[in-house]
């Protein structure tokens, strides 16, 4: 539970403040999995060119 604190919470709160997902902006179930997917891809997109 500790290590879910450090690693996966701030991962989240930077998806919500970052890539606006405090609401999901778009409608239905595989509409919203694909924005979140895409949120995470382009969160680890920055990451990845941040570290090279």
């Amino acid at each position: 539970m500790r290590l879910r604190k450090i690693w996966a919470e701030g991962t989240f709160a930077v998806l919500k403040r970052g890539h606006k997902l405090n609401k999901i902006q778009k409608r239905g179930l595989q509409k919203a999995i694909e924005e979140c997917l895409l949120s995470a891809t382009a969160l680890n997109l920055k990451r990845l060119v941040k570290a090279v």
